[in-house]
């Protein structure tokens, strides 16, 4: 039984835990978790205000993040007798919770795909923030793990092409082979942000038409944070709006529960074109290889890791 711990922030280890046998949790197997890089390259640093900690803990945790800390929070596990389950947990090999933290699974669905269930709650909330429609100019900042999430989910699930706006060469020459235009336009109606720099901000603030939105679905840790908001912001009339994961709009909070958005996660996941989005299944065992390396910067070459149990 092994956990990925985040010992400081240079360095990641497998480290041996004690399964014990408290009354009324279940003990499962994993199979696949996702690894969210933005926010957990920002954890495995140490680069969550404490401020924030409350915010950003997450269920069976263990640790500080000052560090060392043991995280991560999507996952699917398997019972004894086959069933699959999602839960919130950090990457552990067997893992032991409590029944009203599992989300049982379809069968039709490949389970390392249903490991992208959390994010793509994340991308649930961001279209309700921002209600696209068809007829707008719609942009894409980003073409991470978030931001290739959500151009599929537009383009499968709403029908709208959004333009990718990516200056890492490797991204942007993915989204062009997937079909994405990669040529921005001079103004947006939204522009979705999800590049955590103050450059990528100030960019699409400066690529919105009249009374156009960016939608930020950005976390920044601890970085100061510095957009230009003396020119155009007032006499266009622009919208900085921030979207996260952690409450439902209170706009659509009579007609959903995290349940029902949870469900609808699982129902956007059915379509295979999400597959070509997952870069790579990352051998648990070479995690911490794997995050030493996202500390440099060095795993420019992708999109979506997953963790293979």
């Amino acid at each position: 039984m092994q956990a990925l711990w985040h010992i400081d922030k240079y360095s990641s280890v497998l480290k041996q835990c004690v399964q014990t046998n408290v009354p009324n949790l279940i003990t499962l197997k994993a199979a696949y978790s996702l690894i969210s890089t933005g926010s957990e390259r920002l954890v495995a640093c140490g680069r969550v205000p404490i401020a924030l900690a409350t915010q950003m803990c997450v269920p069976y945790m263990e640790g500080s993040f000052e560090l060392p800390i043991k995280y991560g929070y999507s996952m699917v596990a398997e019972s004894s007798d086959g069933i699959l389950f999602h839960t919130m947990h950090p990457h552990q090999d067997v893992i032991q919770v409590n029944p009203s933290d599992l989300y049982p699974l379809p069968n039709n669905i490949p389970a390392y795909r249903l490991a992208l269930i959390s994010n793509m709650e994340t991308i649930i909330n961001a279209i309700w923030d921002a209600a696209p429609l068809k007829t707008q100019q719609i942009a894409i900042c980003g073409f991470g793990n978030i931001g290739a999430l959500l151009a599929n989910t537009l383009r499968v699930h709403l029908g709208i092409e959004a333009d990718i706006i990516e200056k890492n060469t490797w991204r942007r020459a993915k989204a062009e082979a997937l079909n994405w235009n990669t040529d921005s336009k001079t103004a947006y109606d939204i522009i979705f942000h999800t590049t955590a720099t103050s450059v990528g901000l100030q960019y699409c603030m400066n690529h919105l038409d009249v009374e156009g939105k960016v939608i930020e679905l950005s976390w920044y840790g601890d970085a100061v944070t510095n957009i230009k908001l003396g020119h155009a912001f007032h006499y266009k009339r622009l919208q900085l709006i921030s979207s996260q994961v952690s409450m439902i709009p209170k706009s659509k909070q009579k007609e959903y529960t995290y349940k029902i958005r949870k469900d609808l996660a699982v129902q956007w996941l059915q379509h295979d074109s999400y597959d070509m989005l997952i870069s790579d299944l990352i051998p648990f065992k070479n995690t911490p290889t794997f995050f030493n390396a996202l500390r440099k910067g060095e795993q420019s070459k992708g999109l979506i890791w997953i963790i293979e149990y």
